[in-house]
């Protein structure tokens, strides 16, 4: 349910969710090596985003794969990232220091695309988390009034997301890698330039069936959404 805020400003934005959950939770990069994967996160995030914050950065090591390469990636994690930050049935995670992000991509990479778990996801993931605001392409500067102030800091479910507020999770996999993205446009004439220079710059079609337009209730306590058609390929 979508959270109630007060004061909220007379704004309009529209977002797009992909993936949500419901549709598989993210795209693929289309990359089998991780460290091809990593160069078109870079391209899209310094041709369309700026930093919010400093992002994270963590590995992670499944469980259920081969033992052989599994010890191997578990060496370098040991050796190099140092103690897990935390330990599920499922998986160990590592927190990444800027400084050692290449040297995980490389034992990604060392592990190779055939180690993968007994349900087929990748042995070892790199994975990166950011807030972000997006660039107007016709002034290479962030949109000054897309930012959660300017909707109130308004909600939009149960996991931190805020409108206004752009977020980009990428999983590097030795087998496969994916992005997930929480994207925030203005919503006027700017929309359908601004998700043509997104999807200009990503490995993957956006999906047309994830962009919605949100508008304040009538009490202007709230927000409510709508489905709309992809701006990317409106041309007017």
């Amino acid at each position: 349910m979508m959270a109630r805020t007060q004061d909220i400003p007379l704004s309009e934005v529209v977002t797009y969710d992909g993936l949500p959950a419901s549709a598989g939770g993210a795209h693929s990069l289309r990359a089998k090596r991780p460290d091809k994967a990593f160069e078109c996160l870079r391209t899209f995030l310094e041709a369309c985003t700026e930093p919010v914050s400093l992002p994270s950065w963590t590995f992670e090591i499944y469980k259920g794969a081969p033992q052989v390469p599994t010890e191997q990636v578990s060496s370098f994690a040991t050796e190099i990232l140092g103690g897990p930050r935390h330990k599920a049935q499922t998986h160990t995670e590592w927190n990444v220091a800027a400084g050692s992000v290449n040297e995980a991509l490389d034992a990604l990479v060392a592990v190779g695309p055939e180690a993968v778990t007994a349900y087929g996801r990748s042995l070892a993931a790199l994975t990166y988390s950011a807030r972000v605001r997006l660039l107007d392409p016709s002034t290479s500067a962030p949109y000054p009034d897309v930012t959660p102030d300017a909707f109130g800091r308004f909600a939009v479910d149960g996991y931190g997301r805020l409108l206004g507020d752009s977020g980009i999770r990428a999983t590097l996999g030795n087998a496969a890698s994916s992005l997930s993205l929480w994207l925030n446009l203005p919503a006027d004439e700017r929309l359908s330039p601004g998700a043509r220079h997104l999807q200009d710059h990503l490995p993957f079609r956006l999906s047309t069936k994830h962009w919605r337009l949100w508008r304040p209730n009538r009490s202007g306590d709230s927000y409510r959404s709508n489905k709309i058609p992809s701006p990317v390929f409106d041309q007017a």
